[in-house]
């Protein structure tokens, strides 16, 4: 392949973030020509659609779930008439006698009419300690929910029955890699006949490597190099564990609480580069990962209750997710800083393959809810596309929307951007849609209420200052760096 061609079409090397999309290695934003920069509104445009697709994917998940419960099908009996059969409550160690049961928001209506709360349930259930063991369960392989009843309280929760998310996103990352070969073929094909019209190099005879039909497939081939691939495998694995981690955490959590819990990444990742890069954090860095923290845990304090006695769950796949997102940056980090002649894309396609794969080993390679191992996939209609909706293909269009936006957003603006829309997007779209939608529990007269809200406003003032004050330190090094060189050289010429 041609040096010229790879120096005409190379874009400064990147690396996924934690929702599969891009950021830059600096915190400059990508080079381009004067000519070629977009323009104010294309760019506003751009940054709000970036900050719609990075936070709408939890949201659309919990639009997926309520529809599940509410369309109560396609036959349901057999679990109406399980949880109308006990609706007497069942029997509990040191009980004088079982608790009715009492329907919860989210059952379907039906249900729910015959299953009203009595008053004295709900500060009952705040009282009484959950543990997910203390609960029985009725599922059927024909409904879209499973009943799922707190033993000590008689609290109903309709859960509703979900996709397989490794499918989902194994389908979603493939999508993602023909749209990438695509664009390696048109953006090459497209820059070689520029070069060729401006007389910038020679066709045919001359350069046989351009010549029609392949003008378009240079970069198609540099995708299928087998070192490349295994070197990358690496990376993609990691990147697709994450994304699987991702989706179950948001299936388990509220929206507000999967982003607000995620936000432990800038806790994470910093601690990762400290370790294996040695690179030392400022003080202040620290003092804004201790706020952080701080902020993380009491939110959480303020949900230990039985309203979430699922959430277990749903923050160990928010640790895993962090982890393998963080893991897989680091190493990207490494790999791809190496080969930094190959265009931004090439490297993209290169990941994709073994993303898509390890997405769909997931299936198995991830316990089962019985911590069943190897797992398979659910005695479910449907097998590898069970319990699949309209709102599953709009979650994977909005997954792979935020994948090439992430990419679009990396190129155009500075990492401090992406950081700061990031923190943006978890008070608009992601708490204010989530409120207002009835998702997140928060009562604000309350005591946990109260404490639940001070931790997400201390988690976004410290992340937005963590952020700011790793930009305004990247700055400073670099001045530095810049004064030392200048320094050098001023040496240099005194002695000559």
């Amino acid at each position: 392949m041609s040096q010229r061609v790879f120096e005409i079409l190379h874009t400064s090397s990147a690396i996924f973030d934690d929702q599969g999309g891009f950021e830059s290695f600096d915190s400059e934003p990508h080079g381009q020509s004067a000519g070629d920069q977009p323009s104010r509104v294309s760019l506003a445009v751009l940054l709000l659609a970036g900050l719609y697709f990075d936070s709408s994917v939890a949201l659309w998940q919990n639009v997926y779930k309520d529809a599940q419960v509410r369309f109560d099908g396609p036959n349901c009996e057999a679990v109406h008439d399980w949880v109308l059969t006990n609706r007497r409550g069942f029997p509990w160690e040191g009980a004088n006698a079982p608790h009715a049961l009492h329907g919860a928001d989210g059952c379907p209506p039906p249900l729910a009419k015959q299953l009203k709360e009595p008053k004295e349930a709900i500060m009952f259930r705040r009282l009484e300690p959950s543990k997910e063991a203390d609960a029985v369960e009725k599922e059927d392989s024909q409904c879209s929910w499973k009943a799922v009843v707190h033993v000590p309280t008689g609290r109903l929760k309709c859960k509703p029955q979900s996709f397989t998310k490794g499918c989902a996103l194994s389908l979603q990352a493939t999508c993602g890699l023909i749209l990438y070969y695509s664009y390696n073929y048109w953006e090459m094909h497209l820059q070689i006949n520029r070069l060729v019209a401006n007389g910038s190099i020679l066709c045919c005879h001359q350069a046989k490597v351009f010549c029609p039909p392949g003008r378009g497939f240079e970069l198609i081939k540099e995708c299928f190099q087998i070192r490349r691939l295994l070197k990358f495998s690496v990376v993609g694995a990691m990147f697709g564990c994450g994304a699987v981690f991702s989706f179950l955490a948001q299936d388990a959590l509220s929206p507000g609480s999967y982003a607000l819990y995620a936000q432990s990444g800038v806790v994470i990742v910093p601690i990762m580069w400290r370790i294996l890069f040695r690179q030392p954090l400022p003080v202040l860095t620290w003092v804004h990962i201790c706020i952080i923290t701080l902020g993380i845990l009491a939110y959480r304090i303020s949900e230990i209750d039985l309203d979430h006695m699922f959430d277990g769950i749903g923050l160990m796949w928010v640790a895993l997710k962090v982890l393998m997102a963080g893991l897989g940056s680091v190493v990207a980090e490494l790999l791809l800083k190496q080969d930094t002649s190959l265009p931004f894309t090439v490297q993209v396609a290169c990941i994709l393959p073994s993303k898509a794969l390890a997405c769909l080993l997931t299936i198995w390679l991830i316990p089962g809810p019985d911590m069943e191992w190897p797992n398979h996939l659910p005695d479910r209609p449907g097998g590898f596309f069970h319990d699949w909706s309209m709102w599953t293909w709009v979650i994977v269009f909005h997954n792979l929307g935020d994948t090439i936006l992430s990419a679009a957003v990396a190129k155009q603006f500075d990492s401090v951007v992406k950081a700061i829309c990031g923190v943006v997007g978890i008070i608009f779209p992601t708490w204010v849609v989530s409120y207002l939608c009835g998702w997140e529990d928060l009562v604000l007269k309350s005591s946990a209420g109260q404490l639940k809200m001070t931790g997400g406003v201390v988690v976004i003032v410290g992340s937005f200052a963590y952020v700011l004050g790793r930009a305004q330190n990247n700055e400073l090094r670099k001045s530095q760096d810049e004064v030392a060189r200048l320094s050098q050289r001023s040496g240099v010429v005194e002695l000559t």
